[in-house]
Parts: C-alpha cells; sequence; structure tokens
C-alpha cells in the first residue's frame, strides 16, 4: 500500500524459505490441546511479572476500531490485541495457526479447508464458529472503502458477483460442521492465505454486527488477548485481558492507549521522559532528545517498504533507457543515508526489501559507478543527437530530510551536466492526481506492503495496469509472469520466478531505489518480551509482554 512519503514505521526480517514450504502445502494436523498451553520457553521463564498497565501512545483517535472499516494506523494496534484472525504471523512473517487450528490445501491450490479451534471464544462468551468466519470474510467483500485486501479476496468463487449484488450468496464459502469451512478459489492464488493474516480479515461474532454495526466500531468484541473496556475521546482507550483466550492469559492486566491528539509529539515524549509511557515511535527529532538515555531499549527493523523515485518511461525526455540508468548509477545510495539520515536506514539493493519472500540481493544492477553514468549519460545524449535535458523531481513531503535528500540526488545529477527542478506538492490528493498525469516527469514515493507476500510489492507497482504504476510501464512479459506466480504453490519455484521479474523491471529502470524505510521504537528499561515484526510496530502482538519494575 502506498503511505504518504517520508519516514513511515516498520520493522524486522522475515520468513524463511523452509518455513513457508511447510505452511503453503497446508499445516501439519496438531492436536488442540498442543496449542492452548504456553510453550516450554515461556513456563521456564520463572521471573515473569504478571500484571501491570502499559501505556502506549496513539498521534490520533483511531476513525474505528471495527477491522473490517478500519483504514488508519491508529486503530492498527488496538485491533490487533482485540481480535483474531483465522491465521498469524511470528515475529519472522513466518504463517502460524490462529483461530484455525490447521489447514488443508486442496483442488490443486484452488480449495482451502480450515479447521477451527474449539476451544476459542469472543469476549462476550460466545464460540468461535465456522458461521462467524464465513460471515466475516463475506461481509469484507461488500464494505466501502474496499480493505486493501479486497483484490486476493475476490479470488473466492462468486465473490465478485456478491460485492457488486448481482448475488446474495458466495459460492466459494462452505461451512462443513461447526468449526469446519472451505474457501474455494477460482484459480490458485497463493497470496490468499498471506491476506487472512492481516487485521482486516480478523473474525467477528456475527451475533454483535447483527444486534448494531455501528456501534460495534466504538464497541468491539473480539476474541482476542485484549479485551475492550472503554474510549474516551481524544483522551484514550482501554483495554484489559481476555479472561478465555485460548493461548492462555496475558501477562499484563491492561493497556491503556493515551492519545495525543494532533500528533502532540511534544507531549508524547516529554510523558515518555517522566516515564508515563512504556514506548515511542523514534522519528524527527526523538533520536537526539533520548540519545542521553543509555537505560532505554532502542529496537530498529527493516521493514517491507521502499522509498524510490519513479521515472515517467513514456516521457520524451525519459523515455531514452540510458538515460535512466545514467540517473541511476550516479547515485550513491550509503552517502546518501549516511549524510541526510545519519544512517539510520539500509541502502536498497533491490526492489523487494529484505525479510520479503523472494528478496534477493542485487547490488550490480544499483551499483554507483560515475564513470558508467556519464557513459550512458553520452550515449543518451548521442542518441537524442545532444538535446540538452532539464527534468523535474515532484515529492508530497516538504520535510526537512525530504529537501536534503532531493539536494543530494540534483547535485549528483547536475555532476552529469542536468538542470534539476525541484516541486513541492503538500496535499496528498494533489499529489496523487499530479504523478498520474501526463505532467510528471520523476516522483518521490514509498511503497509499504500491506502484506508479506512479493505480489503485493511487484503486481500494484509494475504490471500495466495497476493503480499504482504511475511510470507508464507496459511489458507483456512482466504482466504474464506477475499473473503465472499468482498460482505458484511452491515457495522455491515462486520465489525464482519473482526475482526473474524483478531483474526485468530493474533493467529497465522504471524506478530508482533509494533505500528501505525501518521500525524504530525505544522502551522503557522494564518493559520485556518486545517482538517487532515487519508489517510495522502496529502489529506486534502484546500477549506475552510484560513488565519488571524492579528495572532500574
Amino acid at each position: 500500500m502506498c503511505r504518504r512519503a517520508d519516514l513511515i514505521q516498520a520493522s524486522q526480517r522475515l520468513i524463511s524459505i523452509a518455513c513457508v514450504i511447510l505452511l503453503l502445502i497446508g499445516c501439519t494436523q496438531q492436536e488442540e490441546n498442543n496449542d492452548t498451553s504456553e510453550p516450554d520457553e515461556i513456563r521456564e521463564q520463572v521471573s515473569v511479572k504478571h500484571g501491570g498497565v502499559y501505556r502506549y501512545p496513539l498521534l490520533n483517535n483511531p476513525s474505528t476500531l471495527d477491522p473490517a472499516y478500519l483504514q488508519d494506523q491508529f486503530g492498527a494496534p488496538i485491533v490487533r490485541q482485540v481480535f483474531e484472525g483465522l491465521i498469524q504471523f511470528d515475529p519472522y512473517l513466518a504463517i502460524l495457526p490462529a483461530l484455525a487450528r490447521t489447514w488443508q490445501v486442496e483442488n490443486n491450490g484452488r480449495t482451502y479447508r480450515f479447521f477451527l479451534r474449539k476451544d476459542a471464544r469472543f469476549h462476550n462468551g460466545h464460540p468461535v464458529t465456522a458461521e462467524d468466519a464465513i460471515f466475516s470474510i463475506r461481509r469484507l467483500l461488500r464494505v466501502n472503502p474496499a480493505p486493501t485486501i479486497l483484490p486476493q479476496l475476490l479470488k473466492i468463487e462468486g465473490a465478485p458477483a456478491y460485492r457488486d449484488r448481482q448475488s446474495d450468496v458466495v459460492r466459494g464459502l462452505k461451512r462443513t460442521s461447526d468449526h469446519e469451512f472451505t474457501v474455494t478459489l477460482v484459480e490458485p492464488h497463493v497470496p490468499f492465505l498471506a491476506a487472512l493474516g492481516m487485521y482486516q480479515a480478523a473474525i467477528v461474532p456475527k451475533l454483535e454486527i447483527d444486534k448494531d454495526e455501528k456501534k460495534f466500531g466504538r464497541s468491539p468484541v473480539g476474541s482476542g488477548p485484549f479485551q475492550f473496556i472503554s474510549w474516551s475521546t481524544d483522551e484514550s482507550i482501554q483495554l484489559e485481558r481476555a479472561s478465555n483466550y485460548y493461548a492462555g492469559d496475558a501477562f499484563l492486566d491492561k493497556i491503556l492507549y493515551r492519545i495525543y491528539q494532533g500528533d502532540q509529539i511534544e507531549r508524547m515524549l516529554s510523558d515518555f521522559l517522566t516515564g508515563e509511557l512504556e514506548e515511542i515511535p523514534v522519528y524527527g527529532n526523538i533520536r537526539q532528545e533520548l540519545s542521553e538515555g543509555n537505560s532505554y531499549q532502542w529496537h530498529q527493523r527493516p521493514s517491507l517498504s521502499l522509498l524510490f523515485y519513479g521515472i515517467r518511461i513514456d516521457h520524451p525526455l525519459l523515455k531514452n533507457a540510458a538515460f535512466r540508468r545514467a540517473l541511476s548509477l550516479a547515485i550513491d545510495r550509503k552517502t546518501l543515508v549516511q549524510q541526510v539520515y545519519n544512517g539510520q536506514f539500509e541502502p536498497a539493493r533491490s526492489i523487494l526489501p529484505p525479510g520479503m519472500p523472494a528478496h534477493k540481493n542485487l547490488a550490480e544492477l544499483l551499483a554507483h559507478d560515475m564513470t558508467a553514468a556519464r557513459k550512458y549519460m553520452h550515449q543518451a545524449l548521442k542518441d537524442d543527437m545532444g538535446t540538452p535535458r532539464r527534468i523535474e523531481i515532484v515529492s508530497g513531503s516538504q520535510s526537512a530530510f525530504a529537501r536534503n535528500e532531493l539536494g543530494y540526488v540534483r547535485n549528483r545529477w547536475e555532476q552529469l551536466g542536468l538542470q534539476v527542478d525541484i516541486k513541492f506538492i503538500a496535499d496528498w490528493g494533489e499529489f496523487k492526481r499530479y504523478i498520474n498525469s501526463n505532467a510528471v516527469q520523476i516522483y518521490r514515493y514509498v511503497w509499504i506492503a500491506d502484506m508479506p507476500d512479493p505480489d503485493n510489492f511487484l503486481f500494484p507497482l509494475f504490471a500495466s495496469d495497476a493503480p499504482a504504476n504511475f511510470t507508464g510501464l507496459r511489458n507483456d512479459q512482466i504482466d504474464q509472469m506477475l499473473i503465472e506466480a499468482r498460482g505458484i504453490v511452491d515457495p522455491v519455484e515462486r520465489a525464482q520466478m519473482y526475482q526473474t521479474i524483478e531483474k526485468l523491471v530493474l533493467n529497465l529502470c522504471p524506478i530508482i531505489p533509494l533505500f528501505y524505510l525501518s521500525v524504530d521504537r525505544v522502551y522503557q528499561p522494564s518493559v520485556q518480551g518486545v517482538q517487532l515484526n515487519a508489517l510495522a510496530a502496529e502489529h506486534m502482538p502484546y500477549h506475552r509482554i510484560w513488565l519488571n519494575p524492579s528495572t532500574p
């Protein structure tokens, strides 16, 4: 999903191919009792302290706490604790069972048979059933605005007709028993399973939605480790430990989300410094403000994200591939990150970020080589009969970081004999309209994956008719390979396909990858059990977070 450019939060390293091989073919059957008890390593931690209130900052009110309608980052950390999905991700984003204790993949990858836990209950005491699961998936098909995972859900048989209200049933969703149901797709589509782990796909109680859907968004009922207690607008949202969570009671008594309406970063920082918050995100001047606090815990993880410069390759000034390659070769990504961002981020060596399945180091295609850059520029000018170039970069961010970064890039390109203009469009809607017009030449952009699947990165950015393809790239071979990759079940073969696609794209130079963003979070010394993942800090479970009051 696109985010509004600039320093966005994210996270850690990802899926090992070995784990995915097992999980995509179908989870091995497990005894239900095995998953309801705490892991041995947790039981052995006799020093774990139970209880306490965890105070978490929100820089705005959520729009809703109904996962189906949630579109902002402010509600995500709450929804993640209150609700549970069919599957979940571990800290490395391997797919694990959640409300579905196991599943089978049948019909050559088209049918998923889910077996629900019989001990999972909603916070109202009612069991989680196959009817609730089917209802939750079917409900997402008609939600507006559409959830980001809708393209994956529309692969279910009958889903498009149901969304368009041409049918009142979804043929591909069938209940077998109270705790078993099947989902049948129109074709094999591997990203579907990962989509079920996103917060929008959380299972909600049909009874509560039918009773009062509008109220549900302000007073949600889920089946996660914490249950909703209260929401005081502009002040706080409170959760407390749920007593019937299938995986065992959470260590914390409560989570208190303090709301700093309107991005009151300075007040948030002040509260953290006085010990009134357990954690805060790190951006802006927070890093400098906290640099003296040696006892604080700093966590940084690469995220599933990329900051890049997109190039409108059908623009008359930019259609020459040698010219575009010269622009890429002229940028020293390592120096840029060090000079502008104090080494906070990781220079890009590929399009797919570290941790994303199919990630591969392709540094040779993104190397800095000023001599080669000048050679390609000379070739481009010769091909175009020496036409002088004046190019424009447009940015949706005017932050000091963005300005310094753009200044660095302009300096490098001016060394190639170019004139470089920088245009700022602060309004996001206007910025999106501009980069989708024929006027755009080069644009600064950030892409953050909605789910841990390479399709969620490469298809939206490079498929010919994809909504986020602002580069004008049209390539039949790439289009065909992107479609084929979605149906490849074998993870090794699928990874190889995406790596081939990535090389094809990089050789065409429709974008200039610069660096991967990261999740940066700082915690009080008392916080134990932090396990960030690459989907962003908002997605971290707090079931096994605990507070050690004896920590100085």
